[in-house]
């Protein structure tokens, strides 16, 4: 038994074991609540504000969590799901959030995942930014690979006008070559890690759409067949 399996063991021993839609749910003892997960775990290193790629256990508390009426929700409304965009050529996107307070965040070199959750005690929001990242789907009915992405970008600056925009592309690299695309938000706290909300049963807090981008040729001709589709 390796020793992840074992402290796993010896946590479920301690435990108390309910059975809810046939999966084991495990009731922790005060002791192991108390963070101890970190002390009792030899397979992954303290969290040290890195982006450790092969894992860490984390001690940093989940922090102030919202009520209901400040849940997070976004919604991303540049481009449309199922849009059609040309390819190599920029564009923006634009997303609504609301009951976020924008234009936080930490150092995510040094800091990340080291501080806790803060609520903005005026507002009741919470302290955050939000991101845009772009995969390259082999098709619609296979997930991607979140290793993989065409394009990642934070959103540290506070909204504008109750959005947030992100040009996709720049003057030596033009928009996104041809694909299909899922363009996702991915909110989070000052310290980068995803918010935390006070119940389960809600609506999402981030948005994804899928596109396809394809050559300038190639959308012409498609707009052309919808266009005398209309008059057949």
């Amino acid at each position: 038994m390796n020793s992840r399996l074992a402290v796993l063991f010896l946590v479920v021993l301690a435990s108390t074991i309910t059975l809810v839609s046939s999966q084991s749910v495990v009731d922790f003892t005060p002791a192991e609540r108390d963070n101890n997960i970190c002390k009792n775990n030899p397979d992954f290193g303290p969290t040290n504000g890195l982006q450790n790629k092969n894992g860490s256990c984390s001690d940093t508390v989940q922090g102030e969590i919202p009520d209901v009426d400040h849940m997070v929700s976004s919604l991303i409304v540049e481009p449309s799901n199922g849009e059609t965009l040309e390819a190599n050529k920029n564009f923006t996107v634009k997303i609504s959030t609301i009951n976020l307070v924008t234009g936080f965040f930490d150092d995510p070199a040094t800091q990340y995942y080291t501080f806790p959750q803060v609520v903005d005690d005026k507002t009741g929001n919470i302290f955050g930014h939000s991101h845009v990242t772009i995969q390259l789907l082999k098709s619609f009915d296979v997930a991607p690979d979140p290793k993989l992405f065409a394009f990642f970008k934070g959103l540290n600056a506070p909204e504008v006008d109750g959005l947030f925009s992100q040009e996709i592309g720049s003057a030596t690299n033009n928009g996104l070559p041809p694909g299909l695309y899922r363009i996702c938000t991915m909110v989070a706290s000052f310290a980068h890690q995803p918010t935390i909300m006070p119940v389960a049963q809600r609506g999402a807090q981030d948005d994804c759409i899928r596109i396809k981008v394809v050559d300038s040729k190639k959308k012409r001709n498609t707009l052309n067949k919808k266009r005398n589709a209309k008059f057949l």
